[in-house]
This record gives structure tokens, C-alpha cells and sequence, in this order.
């Protein structure tokens, strides 16, 4: 079992209109082909959403680029006043297309901060506007540093999340650091979300720090790909963000299984030093992954097929 890296899709280096990042693919399937939004940044480090289109029969190839913010940025002093980027979408019931999104802002004792907002679009994924100003998922008593990148599964009329939960910031070589773990909320609405600040998997030694959670229903387990990293020479180094694997028969007790099914550095050149931001999907019958690579998605990001005994 194991995951067969079929190539990049997109890097923004190789487009003068693009920005300097292309990070958090996240992937919303249509009759014809899959729209794969993403975070792009201007020059100044805010980012923002857009997308672009792959060929449903060819995930490798892509049919359009959009070339503009899909969602403004948030008026000053709004929780992503600095920036939006991807996190799940899904259809509601009422045929739109609804984004959960990761909204940011620069912060003074520390480098930023996340929260999470809805965005809805009413031309079927093309253009969004805020369903909030505010967002349905910010810190709370229990959780007062991050709560951020959620992943989504719709269950008869339950909602059920994974997301990232800040613990702590570390100060490592002068520079404050964030450590943050997976956590489980669940909501009638998907709007108001009961947190009973739960762990999903416990890290292997304080400051490790994982993100982005993806996880599909297949069968009668759960599946959860995340990436993870250390708090020291992460940027490309050592220490830098792996793609990891667990497995769940309810969704809430997981168990950490690195080595059976996450994607390690080193198959592709363009991931040789980091693989991150796993979106994982079923699409025709495979289980396909979205993902960045080296820095953070400043070379793109590929798509990659898993391969798993008949």
C-alpha cells in the first residue's frame, strides 16, 4: 500500500501572472473535470483563493486558469483581514457551494493568527462572498491560541471536523514557533460547532506540530492524512513537514500508522524536501491526493494515486 506520485499540476514560478506560492490545494469534483482551489500570495505575504481546473479523466491537465481572488480580503480589523486560503469545500443542500476557508492576520507578540470562516458562491464555485464577517471557529476558552484548516465529512445530520488546534508557541532561535495538534468538533448546522477538545492523535514529543487533516469514510474505517513536522529547522530542513497516516473505526480514537500509507520526501524533485497539506478525495473510483511540496507550496503542488492490494 502506498502512494504512486503522478506528477505536478501546477508551478507558479512558471506563470508570470501567478504569485509566489501555489499552497493547500483542496479539490471540489464536477461532472467534467475537478476545480482545485488554492492559496496563492502577493508579494507583500497576504494571500488569497483562487483555483484552477483539471480534466476529470486527466488529472494531470489543466483546462483553465483563473487568474484573480475568488474572495476579497476581509475589512481591516476582521479575522482575515490579511488573508483567506482553502480548507474544505463541499455542496449544501441547496445546490451552492459552500468554502470553508482559513482566514489570517498579522499579530505583534506573535507572527499571526487563524481562524475559521464560510464562504458561499452563488455561480456554482466560481465567486464567493463571506456567509460571516466573523468566524464559525476561533479560540476559545479551552483552545485561546489557534483553531484553523478544517477537514469535513456530512453524516445522515450530523457534521463531523477534524482541524488544528494551537497548544503553544515555542521561541526557537529568537523566532516564535507554532505547535499544533488535531482536534474533533462536531455541529447540526455547520455553522455552530460543539468542541469537547478532543485529541485525535497524541504527538510524539512536545514540539511537534501537525496540519492539515483530510479525512474520508472507506468502509467501516475512517482514514486521516495530515503532515507534521518539528519545531526546529522545519523551513526545508531536518525538520521539515512529512505526510502522515492514521485510522479510525468511529472518528474519535485514532491510530498513528506513519509508515503504512504517508508520503515521504524525496520521489519527486520538486518534493524533495518537504511533502505537505494532504487533500485526499475519491474520484472515480481511486483515492487520489492533492499536495504541496518544498517550501510550503512555493514549488507547486502534484497529485498522487494510492495503490493498495486488490
Amino acid at each position: 500500500m502506498g502512494w504512486r506520485i503522478m506528477g505536478r499540476i501546477f508551478d507558479p514560478s512558471e506563470h508570470d501572472w501567478a504569485g509566489t506560492h501555489a499552497q493547500v490545494p483542496t479539490a471540489l469534483a464536477y461532472e467534467d473535470k475537478v476545480r482545485i482551489f488554492y492559496a496563492d500570495r502577493f508579494a507583500d505575504g497576504r494571500s488569497y483563493t483562487t483555483y484552477l481546473d483539471v480534466d476529470r479523466a486527466d488529472l494531470g491537465r489543466v483546462v483553465y486558469h483563473h487568474k484573480e481572488p475568488i474572495l476579497p480580503f476581509g475589512a481591516p480589523g476582521t479575522f482575515d483581514d490579511d488573508g483567506a486560503m482553502p480548507s474544505f469545500p463541499v455542496r449544501g443542500e441547496d445546490g451552492r457551494v459552500l468554502l470553508y476557508y482559513s482566514g489570517w492576520n498579522r499579530g505583534v507578540t506573535v507572527p499571526y493568527r487563524n481562524s475559521v470562516g464560510i464562504a458561499v458562491s452563488d455561480d456554482d464555485g466560481s465567486s464567493f462572498r463571506r456567509l460571516y464577517e466573523g468566524p464559525v471557529l476561533d479560540r476559545s476558552p479551552l483552545e485561546p491560541y489557534i483553531a484553523v484548516t478544517p477537514s469535513l465529512l456530512k453524516e445522515g445530520d450530523l457534521w463531523r471536523m477534524w482541524y488544528i488546534s494551537g497548544v503553544r508557541w515555542v521561541e526557537v532561535e529568537g523566532r516564535f514557533e507554532p505547535v499544533y495538534v488535531i482536534k474533533y468538533a462536531s455541529s447540526a448546522d455547520g455553522v455552530s460547532w460543539d468542541r469537547p477538545n478532543r485529541l485525535c492523535i497524541p504527538p510524539a514529543h512536545d514540539r511537534e506540530a501537525f496540519s492539515h487533516p483530510t479525512v474520508i469514510r472507506d468502509g467501516e474505517r475512517y482514514r486521516m492524512w495530515y503532515c507534521f513536522r518539528n519545531s526546529e529547522d522545519y523551513r526545508d530542513g531536518a525538520g521539515a513537514y512529512r505526510i502522515g497516516y492514521a485510522e479510525s473505526v468511529d472518528g474519535l480514537d485514532w491510530r498513528r500508522m506513519d509508515e503504512a500509507c504517508g508520503l515521504p520526501i524525496g520521489q519527486a524533485d520538486w518534493a524533495s524536501t518537504m511533502t505537505c497539506y494532504p487533500f485526499v478525495t475519491q474520484i472515480d473510483g481511486r483515492t487520489v491526493m492533492f499536495f504541496n511540496g518544498n517550501g510550503f507550496g512555493r514549488t507547486g503542488f502534484g497529485w498522487a494515486v494510492l495503490e493498495e492490494p486488490a
